[in-house]
């Protein structure tokens, strides 16, 4: 019978144990291959068993973090941008990048998105006239930043909408008759930053209708506007995740599916994921003294623990969902747009510290078979006999 369906006849604590925990120099274990966000915890001698009718359970009471980790990043900084000319000249649809860090306000965000729909507009305005003294400029980009700002959040409780809007006057008739401007839901998260609609389905990227912005296409003008409310982040917590088989439950939107499928099949699945954590500015923090978040292993013998931490949709922090690289953030080639070192989770400051607390819990009060026991065998002298049978049972006579 499995957890899911099982029913506690009770709780009684058999024993507890706190593991401490410091990722910062897991790969200097025996098995090297561990990193700082996703690592093998081998407990050797001190493996934890439970009996017939007990479970083993692990519950996060202590976690901290520096974060390390850039709210824009690899997973919500990409959208898709392509043109054409009246008579059908193509400028091709290009994956489009936004800067990797944090932004103070929504005023910066919106200025680095209008800077790369400009860079994008003069290089089509350029390939369709062949002017290439053809220039524009976001004459207008909303949200506008407020006056004496003080904190981060400033122009998230100012008066506004907070609603994208840019509009690019060009140095004279630009010849582009339309753009497209897709935020692919195989892309990331990029189109809850900026307030867009978001396609979903085309891991190909193969619709040429889709408009995730509202676009207003003049002679020499170009209007682009946001249909929902901007954001700093879309990634507001952190998921620590046990590789343990147990008794949780997650929406299936938690594992994000593999680019190209067809959607979500499911609600619900099994889930390993042990705490969610929010972020701070600098810290990523959780201690509590109740067992808000644990599991309920399926196993009766703990010998190894895997500990890895994602974003919401089970990728890897600040990476792609097949990255096996180890770093988050930091220096960036301007040229490739690669990290310039990938060993931030082993050599770098991509770690955590934690205490998870192991209690082994009798939950039920097993039905064994009673049986009298087997009578004590006579001495030797008494228990021979004659031979009176063949082999197999058959009679002598």
């Amino acid at each position: 019978m499995s957890l899911q369906t099982a029913r506690f006849e009770g709780e009684q604590m058999v024993n507890s144990f706190n593991l401490f925990v410091d990722s910062e120099k897991t790969n200097l274990l025996a098995h090297g291959n561990n990193k700082g966000d996703a690592f093998d915890i081998h407990l050797e001698g001190n493996s934890i068993e439970a009996y017939d009718g007990e479970i083993i359970r692990l519950s996060l009471t202590d976690f901290t973090m520096f974060n390390n980790v850039m709210n824009v990043n690899i997973n919500n900084s990409k959208f898709r941008f392509s043109a054409l000319k009246a008579d059908g000249t193509a400028y091709t649809l290009r994956e489009v990048v936004l800067s990797h860090k944090n932004y103070k306000n929504l005023s910066d965000l919106a200025t680095e998105f209008a800077s790369a729909l400009q860079t994008q507009l003069v290089a089509a305005a350029t390939a369709f006239s062949g002017n290439t003294d053809i220039t524009t400029t976001p004459v207008v980009v909303t949200p506008a930043l407020v006056t004496n700002q003080r904190s981060d959040e400033a122009d998230m409780s100012e008066t506004s909408n907070r609603l994208f809007s840019a509009l690019f006057t060009f140095a004279g008739e630009h010849l582009i008759d339309s753009i497209q401007i897709t935020a692919n839901e195989n892309d990331g998260d990029f189109y809850a930053l900026l307030g867009a609609l978001r396609l979903d389905n085309d891991p190909n990227n193969t619709n040429t209708t889709h408009q995730s912005f509202k676009l207003d296409v003049k002679s020499e003008t170009i209007k682009i506007e946001g249909f929902f409310p901007m954001q700093r982040q879309t990634d507001p917590n952190i998921y620590l995740r046990c590789g343990q088989v147990n008794n949780g439950l997650e929406m299936s939107a938690l594992s994000r599916p593999v680019a190209g499928s067809s959607g979500f099949q499911r609600d619900v699945l099994n889930s390993d994921i042990l705490a969610k954590i929010p972020k701070q500015d600098e810290l990523i923090k959780f201690t509590t003294n109740t067992n808000e978040f644990f599991v309920n292993l399926q196993q009766r013998r703990l010998s190894t623990l895997r500990l890895f931490l994602t974003d919401k949709n089970s990728r890897p922090l600040g990476r792609l969902i097949n990255d096996r690289r180890g770093t988050a953030a930091g220096l960036e080639n301007s040229s490739t747009g690669e990290f310039e070192s990938s060993v931030q989770s082993t050599l770098g400051n991509l770690f955590f510290t934690a205490v998870i607390k192991i209690e082994i819990l009798k939950v039920r009060n097993p039905k064994l078979l009673e049986a009298p026991d087997p009578p004590k065998p006579l001495p030797a002298r008494l228990a021979q006999a004659p031979y009176q049978k063949q082999d197999y049972g058959a009679p002598r006579y």
